[in-house]
């Protein structure tokens, strides 16, 4: 299997990598995260097309797919970046897309356009597995439906435009829901993250909504498929972060001097590095299987495939965070330093979309599945 990216990826990563290296630096992040996120850098970001990567050329995007978002993704984690790119440009677009609401191109422009701002609805307060029957219900209301339910660790969700809300219906079923974040009957409670992001817990009590606003009735093979897509992108975030930590480290090793010498000459720290560069090397591969594994119509392959990534790329980007904080010393998580801000976001990454517990279960259900069919 080929796994060189094209002439246009190859420009996609090249261009995105030189803006963040040019126009992200810690700075500009910490400013960014003080107001949720940083409108001016969304607005560069839509002008280079980061947002319509995996848009139909209808809504002004450019047709791409997990790997054009993988690669931005990537770049997002290198800068680590705060701007709410992983509801809005990635499970959005994609939901819109899979509920057959994608005929409506005027909201896929504007998220193009970096004029709409979504977040993902979806966590619980008391449920850690994304594939559980939510606690949020809806019921019709009129010509509607009314939302009652509260939604915890909402990224972006009080600086949100819309909201992309699941809650159970009264068949049982999981419903998919696109409202807006103002509609009457919603409180928004917005509170700072360990990893210098933002995030909200999101109440709902007897919010009506027109019809219009369900995207799909029976929505849990979709949105499987939206959180196997997002455990994805946000591993390939990881893998930018590690290269990012990897590359400060290296740095650090050159002009940190001790006993008359740049301590990078010691050969005991030359193999820690070299243990960390080969750890960014296996999660990187680890998040092209997965990526390779969104397309597959075999749904057990898929999420056998996100949930091996995402055990083995949590335990790889703890390990570089760690060697990152240990070779810089003291100050390594000071927060003049990138890499205890490195750290942090690994960790909330590690921690997201269910625990290891809950991947391994996954992965070893899907594979004696996939071994009795």
């Amino acid at each position: 299997m080929n796994f060189r990216f094209t002439e246009e990826q190859s420009m996609l990563r090249d261009m995105a990598r030189r803006w963040v290296a040019e126009r992200y630096d810690l700075k500009r992040r910490k400013a960014a995260a003080s107001t949720g996120f940083d409108r001016a850098a969304w607005a560069e970001m839509a002008e280079m097309g980061w947002q319509g990567v995996a848009l139909p050329e209808a809504a002004g995007g450019s047709a791409g797919g997990a790997v054009e978002t993988m690669i931005v993704m990537e770049e997002i984690g290198r800068g680590l970046m705060v701007e709410p790119y992983l509801a809005t440009a990635v499970i959005a677009p994609a939901a819109l897309m899979l509920t057959g609401a994608a005929d409506d191109d005027a909201r896929l422009a504007a998220i193009a356009e970096g004029r709409l701002v979504v977040a993902f609805a979806h966590d619980e307060p008391g449920l850690r597995d994304p594939a559980a029957p939510r606690t949020s219900r809806a019921v019709p209301a009129g010509d509607g439906w009314r939302l009652d339910g509260t939604k915890s660790v909402v990224r972006a969700g009080v600086e949100a435009d819309c909201l992309l809300v699941s809650a159970s219906m009264p068949g049982g079923t999981t419903g998919l829901f696109l409202v807006e974040a103002t509609a009457p009957g919603i409180t928004r409670t917005g509170y700072p993250t360990l990893d210098g992001m933002t995030a909200a817990e999101i109440g709902f009590a007897g919010t009506t909504v027109p019809a219009e606003a369900l995207l799909a009735a029976e929505a849990d093979v979709i949105l499987a498929a939206l959180i196997d897509r997002a455990i994805t992108a946000e591993l390939a975030e990881a893998v930018g972060v590690m290269e990012r930590l990897k590359a400060a480290t290296l740095e650090h090793l050159r002009t940190r001097r001790q006993f008359g010498q740049e301590i990078g000459r010691f050969q005991a720290l030359q193999h820690r590095m070299a243990d960390i560069h080969i750890a960014c090397e296996e999660a990187r591969s680890m998040v092209i299987m997965a990526t390779v594994a969104l397309a597959e119509d075999d749904v057990l392959a898929r999420a056998r495939a996100v949930s091996a990534a995402r055990l083995h790329v949590a335990e790889l980007a703890m390990h570089v965070g760690r060697e990152a904080i240990q070779l810089h010393g003291g100050i390594g998580m000071t927060d003049e330093m990138i890499v205890g801000h490195g750290f942090k976001r690994l960790k909330v990454i590690a921690a997201g979309m269910g625990g290891n517990d809950l991947h391994l279960d996954r992965f070893i259900a899907t594979a004696e599945q996939s071994n009795a069919a």
